[in-house]
């Protein structure tokens, strides 16, 4: 196993150093330009946005670290998107077979290599991994806040939450902005329904009433998205009005009480 380990690694570091160096210094053979519509396009775009520039600087460093023995597993994990972007280039749009199998053995190559060093990311295939500075016994972490709706959060929790998803929520709404903006907010609901759900068992009210700020923003964001209109009137004040009760039931959480007995549902 270590030898073949061994030769696997020599194999895929010299051929991506030497296709990395060859890119930017030698030119003894050019960037394969493609020969079905869609893969020319998308060679074309690039090499005109330098974004292979990129691909193939990130080969050449790559396959210095893992000739040189030195981040080993860092230089796998990071080249892998370019070998995972490779096959998908060759054998689904370009339908070439010398290209294909070249680009499937290196992706092989990449992917034995991560699995020999497989220890090596283990913290990283941690179901519950915890940031620098938490302690397993923390409770304001990510999972804890914005994952499980389960439980309770304080208003010490709370608060410093809510403003996090405040932030967000303006970093999407004004730094952002468009489609992406959109569907990126309602990607967040998720996590900010579920800090409401907690912080509203924590003040004793039933959770269920997380539903009205959440229906109202689903309502919101079906109008933003043009999935259904109430008409030009309407379409105006109905998001406005989410936002309110939203921001209402924000605030509520931020000054309400916490520790209270919670009734029966």
């Amino acid at each position: 196993m270590k030898q073949l380990v061994l030769v696997a690694r020599l194999v895929f570091g010299a051929w991506m150093l030497v296709n990395g160096a060859n890119h930017f210094f030698f030119g003894f053979w050019s960037v394969p330009a493609g020969h079905e519509p869609l893969a020319i396009q998308l060679m074309d775009a690039l090499v005109h946005s330098h974004l292979i520039d990129v691909a193939m600087a990130i080969q050449l460093i790559a396959g210095a670290l893992i000739l040189a023995g030195v981040l080993v597993p860092v230089a796998l994990c990071v080249v892998m998107p370019v070998s995972t972007c490779a096959v998908y280039w060759s054998v689904i749009l370009d339908h070439q077979a010398l290209g294909a199998v070249l680009s499937l053995v290196a992706f092989a190559l990449n992917g034995f290599l991560m699995f020999a060093y497989l220890d090596y990311y283990s913290g990283a295939l941690q179901r519950h991994a915890r940031m620098l500075g938490e302690s397993s016994g923390d409770r304001a972490t990510y999972d804890f806040l914005f994952v499980n709706p389960s439980g309770r959060a304080s208003r010490s929790e709370f608060v410093p939450a809510a403003i996090t998803v405040l932030v967000v929520v303006l970093f999407y709404a004004y730094l952002v902005t468009g489609l992406t903006a959109i569907w990126c907010l309602v990607v967040v609901m998720y996590p900010a329904t579920v800090l409401l759900t907690r912080r509203l068992r924590d003040m004793g009210q039933n959770a269920w009433l997380v539903l009205v700020p959440a229906g109202l923003m689903v309502v919101a964001f079906a109008i933003w998205l043009k999935g259904f209109s109430f008409g030009a009137q309407l379409d105006s004040v109905v998001p406005l009005i989410a936002l309110v009760v939203s921001a209402g039931f924000a605030l509520w959480g931020c000054i309400g009480k916490e520790g209270a007995v919670q009734p029966g549902y």
